[in-house]
């Protein structure tokens, strides 16, 4: 899973001046870049609070069901 962070954030340092990129002029560039970035860290801080967790084994799963009990 860390694997596939690292690869997001690879992909995004590309593909965002690339899209960026398609600006006539510096400063629309710029600008795209910044809502563009803008954008991918809203989107992945939402992935890594709603869909990461689900991904990721429970540690709960792994421990004794007595012990929960009192038994």
């Amino acid at each position: 899973m860390q694997k596939a962070l690292l690869i997001s954030i690879l992909a995004a340092t590309i593909v965002i001046p690339l899209f960026a990129s398609k600006g006539g002029t510096v400063r629309s560039a710029v600008r795209r870049s910044a809502i563009a970035t803008a954008v991918f860290c809203v989107l992945y801080w939402l992935g890594l609070l709603f869909i990461y967790p689900s991904l990721t084994p429970s540690k709960r799963a792994t421990t004794n069901p007595g012990a929960s009990t009192g038994q």
